[in-house]
């Protein structure tokens, strides 16, 4: 019976753990796209011109839902911001074709530029960010790491108070 009840605790600990790693993960990718995507919706960043050079596959979806990347170059309106072989965020209209050119805005994504009409990627993004911050707090609530922290606490204090040294430690 014992055994049982061990192995349900190593398999839920095992499954926090996973979910905490999952969810850090998650969260700092969630967190660095969704910055950049935010700032662009609230009309943020350095605005220029995005000339597209290459086009991507398009998504599984079908028309109109459908999106097909492009990356291109981006220049700023002063010639001051200069950015090749980066991605637009978003779809483009049907007939886009190499050497169009668009308004834009960079907000300092390492991956993405922003068109100035219509930036509403943050929502994705943000979507992404609350799931992998639930993941987290699953993995915290499996984990419980205030439990391991207060039996170590507990621990140690009652070796101090029979004047005992705990392995390991040192002072």
């Amino acid at each position: 019976m014992r055994v049982i009840a061990t192995n349900k605790r190593v398999k839920v600990l095992v499954l926090g753990i996973f979910a905490l790693l999952l969810g850090g993960v998650g969260t700092a990718g969630a967190a660095i796209t969704t910055v950049p995507a935010w700032r662009a919706a609230q009309g943020a960043g350095v605005t220029g011109t995005f000339t597209l050079t290459d086009p991507r596959p398009c998504d599984r979806w079908d028309p109109p839902r459908q999106r097909c990347g492009w990356v291109g170059d981006f220049v700023s309106d002063d010639g001051t911001v200069v950015r090749r072989d980066t991605g637009l965020s978003g779809g483009l209209p049907p007939g886009a074709k190499v050497g169009d050119t668009l308004p834009a805005r960079d907000t300092g994504s390492p991956t993405v530029i922003y068109p100035l009409a219509g930036a509403q990627s943050w929502k994705d993004d943000a979507m992404t960010l609350a799931i992998s911050v639930a993941i987290f707090v699953l993995g915290l609530v499996l984990t419980r790491p205030w439990c391991w922290c207060w039996s170590w606490w507990r621990r140690l204090r009652q070796l101090k108070a029979r004047g005992q040294e705990p392995s390991g430690a040192s002072v």
